[in-house]
């Protein structure tokens, strides 16, 4: 009964960390002749556990070594989770000193490594204060440009990581995750990621005066907003006027988009207005 017990949990565990990345039994399986749907649900239901060989497949098919696998599992829920609550919780402080602390210094794993990408990105983001250093940018960018097909996760750390990398970079990244052939599966588990992702490339990329290049953002946008994605609607919505005011230099379209943003404030949506009055100082 023990040994069964192991197995189950082992394979709930998988599942947890295959749904977190995005993937289907479908898409593990397809990544390896080792493998097939029924073994791996057999598996994640806990029913018989997977070879030597097999096991390891079933975890290189989620983009992920052994060793990276099994250092999540020291968590419930997983590490990644656990993780990006804290840098949220001290993003929404603008804690600048509580984000150093998650830095792992001389970081030798992937994921700790990636961790202190987007801790060293969101000081960035609420200080200016740089600390990403060469090896840490080159190491993003070879980890976004090389990855086998795009996740949940990918689409994260993209969307955390915009202000790192280089300008034409984002926006080829940005076009890649919106080709992709997984989007729509993610959408589908994952789709408010997804949806912010885009609007904040648009937003990053209206910044930097790439207008062009946000207007095709903007094309695939209208694509994938619905009626019930009121916050991106009024994202795009007020970061077109702040677009058109960057580009004619009119007063009286700044403070419409000003205007907008204090309306939304009477709304009692504070937390985005004053995401959007950040942004629209940062840009001005």
């Amino acid at each position: 009964m023990e040994k069964m017990s192991e197995t189950q949990e082992l394979g709930n565990y998988y599942k947890q960390v295959r749904n977190e990345r995005g993937y289907t039994l479908s898409d593990v399986a397809i990544s390896s002749d080792y493998l097939d749907k029924s073994q791996l649900s057999r598996f994640e239901s806990g029913e018989s556990m997977l070879s030597a060989d097999r096991f390891l497949a079933a975890v290189n098919g989620l983009n992920m070594t052994t060793s990276e696998f099994f250092a999540l599992r020291s968590s419930e829920p997983s590490q990644y989770r656990v993780f990006c609550k804290k840098l949220m919780a001290y993003v929404m402080k603008g804690d600048v000193e509580g984000l150093k602390v998650l830095i792992k210094p001389n970081a030798k794993m992937k994921m700790d490594k990636i961790f202190n990408i987007l801790a060293k990105s969101a000081i960035l983001d609420i200080s200016k204060e740089n600390l990403v250093t060469v090896s840490e940018k080159k190491y993003l960018e070879n980890y976004l440009l090389h990855i086998p097909q795009w996740t949940f996760f990918e689409v994260n750390i993209f969307g955390m990581c915009l202000e790192i990398l280089d300008e034409d970079e984002v926006y080829d990244l940005g076009q890649d995750m919106l080709a992709s052939h997984e989007l729509s599966q993610i959408i589908a588990s994952n789709g408010e990621i997804v949806k912010k992702t885009a609007i904040n490339l648009y937003v990053y990329l209206i910044s930097k005066g790439w207008y062009r290049r946000a207007d095709k953002i903007e094309e695939e946008l209208d694509k994938l907003l619905t009626e019930w994605d009121m916050e991106e609607k009024i994202s795009l919505h007020i970061f077109k006027k702040f677009a058109k005011y960057k580009k004619e230099k009119s007063p009286e379209l700044l403070e419409e988009v000003q205007s907008d943003i204090e309306i939304l404030k009477k709304l009692g949506a504070t937390g985005i207005a004053n995401r959007f009055a950040m942004d629209i100082e940062r840009y001005c």
